[in-house]
């Protein structure tokens, strides 16, 4: 195998820098994230790991790179078997620390404790993490390709925004590979898993090209040469599925930043960007103007001409257009910039009777650059939206089960209802755009983390400020209170858990919590029918049993006999917050499920529909007065004689008092209620015969 390495070193001013045409911008940036994954095709788990780097490669377009490099024992392959080691694996894998596989490392950064190793529930949340930081450096890579003698030539620039804390850099240049097939344990696929991002070899070397100048304004060029092999250790090296990843490492540790390009013709050319004086998040109103106003600059060299197009799949009542130049458009529309000039446009959105949160993506394009990456800048919008449906984001699971949500709050009489992710989330609490949001259906699933420290201080600030939440997902409990390795118990997820959803865990539970038993006596939930809790993550199944702390209600159990918690309510203040340690995903049949959104809707929504009769045809009548101060009167009328029971409940659910317990006749009947006793507040009043139960609202004020 032919290897052959030129290496160019230019130095110039900052002044110079400016009158060229150069791959980056001058103005300070924020780090991309470099998750290296260990892997192997021996590795259970690892299908789950790939879930977790193609979602965080999705949602981060241009931000993100991962390497899968294929390392240790459960990357030996058996008789017959491929081997996708590499000569790098090893060394990478030992300064991690990793213990068990998958692992990762974000930009090999130590986030906590002295190791680099992450458990794949921490990739998402340390990438955000990770985006969010000032780079010193910007990277340019090209990349040229030539079919006929294999000869692969990258060429990389850095510019250095601020000075590097350690004054020794390395470049690295990898070459990785997607669509290659081949057997691998768990993923359902066999034989024929498909393997993305693998490592196949480091152009560099194992620790990358060093860099001595590394002071802010420095500008480096450096070109690698290597004639790529037609297959590494007998597996096919298809150039047209290969990609190149570049990064720069403070001494061989720390990434300070790095991006993936396409080998054949690749470049990430930065040709300008798009931003807003404005916050990126705004609360509309039906047929209200909400104006956002922007700015799109060039980065490259004189006038050129550029594609800007505005993307949304926003309901069809809702218009949007964006105006520049004079000239108003609702798709895309060519303008011409100057670099270093930067042109101000505005975005309108009227939003229609459609409750929604909605995304509108500016995508810049350079016309004499077509291979050039696409700029996207996005800004949100949110109308008419009472109940919010949060999908938690370190992975694609709870986004894969968003339908349980959707679907059954639709059916319980949803009609304003938005879906976003937990990131999304944080961005509206901090950007204050929740002010008309009455309920959080928060869906964790089975991710990991449960909840990291902004999550939960996001949640913990909704119920603060009034708002109803209900939270279900298995391994909750076990991610934040266990302690186990691996867990992510921080103080402010374990305040959540204790003080907000007031559980305590008890243990990780198994396929033995196969039922979930309304609790009877419970004024809410006391009528769901017995349901099953199945196993929809392909054999993990950790539904948590719980318990409840302070004066949380249990009101589901996971067996008949009622030893097992599955599922809590309470009072946070003013605010109705359930608990459930499993997923409603998990909760079958269907019918059940929505069941069981329907009464949290209802409750949610201060009782509505809760004077619907359950059976029969006794009746139920309002309290007179209602409002009532010192006393109140409750009618009733009973189909048949027979026993009946009237009880008065608080707003939690817990029972007052009994005003009847006894066989009646039939017809019609009465009891004065002396309220002088009770405090100002929110009651119930239930209603149980042999037909069924009925429910009624009575408010107590003073």
């Amino acid at each position: 195998m032919k290897k052959i390495f030129t290496m160019m070193f230019l130095m110039l001013s900052l002044s110079i820098l400016t009158q060229a045409q150069t791959l980056v911008t001058t103005q300070a940036t924020n780090k991309n994230a470099v998750l290296e994954v260990f892997t192997g095709i021996h590795c259970q788990y690892c299908p789950q790991g790939d879930v977790i780097a193609e979602t965080i490669l999705e949602n981060n377009p241009g931000r993100a790179a991962v390497l899968d490099i294929h390392q240790g024992s459960y990357a030996s392959p058996s008789a017959g078997e491929p081997d996708y080691r590499t000569p790098f694996g090893d060394a990478i894998a030992n300064q991690t620390g990793l213990t068990g596989y998958p692992s990762g490392t974000v930009n090999r950064h130590v986030f906590t404790g002295a190791a680099t190793a992450l458990d794949r529930g921490d990739w998402t949340p340390d990438c955000n993490l990770v985006m969010s930081q000032t780079s010193p450096v910007n990277l340019g890579v090209t990349s040229d390709f030539n079919a006929a003698t294999r000869l692969l030539t990258v060429h990389v620039e850095l510019y250095y925004t601020a000075n590097s804390a350690v004054a020794s850099n390395f470049i690295n240049v990898a070459l990785i590979q997607d669509h290659v097939f081949g057997p691998q344990t768990g993923g359902g696929a066999g034989n024929n898993y498909e393997h993305m991002n693998m490592l196949r070899y480091l152009v560099t070397g194992q620790w990358g090209d060093e860099v001595t100048t590394t002071t802010q304004g420095s500008l480096v060029e450096r070109t690698y040469t290597y004639t790529v092999p037609a297959a590494y250790i007998s597996i096919p090296c298809v150039a047209e599925n290969c990609r190149i990843v570049a990064f720069v490492t403070q001494n061989h540790q720390e990434i300070l930043t790095g991006d993936r390009i396409n080998m054949i013709g690749g470049t990430n050319l930065y040709i300008g960007d798009i931003s807003t004086a404005d916050s990126t998040m705004r609360l509309g109103a039906p047929a209200g103007v909400t104006t956002f106003n922007m700015a799109v600059n060039s980065n490259l060299t004189g006038s050129e001409q550029f594609k800007i197009k505005l993307v949304s799949d926003a309901p069809a009542d809702w218009n949007s257009s964006f105006t520049i130049d004079g000239v108003t458009s609702s798709d895309s529309t060519l303008v011409t910039l100057v670099k270093g000039t930067p042109k101000s446009f505005t975005l309108d959105v009227i939003p229609g009777a459609t409750a929604g949160f909605q995304a509108y993506t500016f995508e810049l394009t350079s016309v004499s650059n077509p291979n050039a990456p696409t700029k996207r800048f996005t800004v949100y919008v949110m109308s008419n939206v009472n109940t919010l449906i949060v999908n938690a984001a370190g992975d694609a699971n709870s986004t894969q089960h968003q339908g349980v949500y959707v679907n059954g709050l639709t059916l319980a009489g949803s009609d304003k209802m938005a879906v976003m992710s937990s990131t999304l989330f944080q961005r509206a609490t901090q950007q204050a755009i929740l002010t008309e949001v009455l309920n959080v259906f928060y869906n964790v699933a089975w991710t990991f983390p449960s909840f990291t420290d902004p999550e939960a201080l996001a949640v913990k600030a909704f119920v603060n400020n009034g708002g109803n939440l209900l939270v279900a997902g298995q391994d909750i409990g076990w991610d934040v209170m266990s302690g186990a390795a691996g867990s992510h118990g921080t103080p402010e997820a374990q305040d959540l858990y204790t003080n907000y959803l007031k559980a305590h865990f008890v243990n990780d539970g198994s396929t033995a919590n196969s039922k979930l038993v309304a609790n009877t006596t419970d004024v809410i939930y006391g009528m769901v029918p017995t349901a099953n809790v199945v196993d929809v993550n392909s054999g993990n199944m950790y539904p948590d049993q719980i318990s409840p702390l302070s004066d949380a209600l249990t009101v589901f159990y996971y067996d008949v006999a009622k030893t097992k918690i599955s599922a809590l309510r309470s009072l946070v203040n003013t605010s109705k917050v359930i608990y459930f340690g499993a997923g409603l995903e998990m909760v079958s049949p269907d019918s059940t499920r929505n069941n069981i959104l329907k009464k949290t809707w209802d409750w949610f929504m201060a009782g509505v529909g809760f004077d619907e009769k359950t059976a029969g045809t006794s009746s139920l009548s309002q309290n007179i007065p209602n409002p009532c101060n010192a006393s109140s009167t409750i009618r009733f009328s009973l189909e048949h004689a027979g026993f009946a029971s009237l009880k008065l409940y608080d707003i939690n659910g817990k029972e007052i008092m009994t005003l009847v317990s006894a066989d009646l006749p039939a017809g019609p009947g009465q009891v004065s209620l002396s309220t002088a006793g009770l405090n100002a507040g929110i009651y119930y009043y239930t209603l149980q015969t042999t037909e069924g139960r009925s429910t009624r609202k009575m408010v107590v004020v003073r």
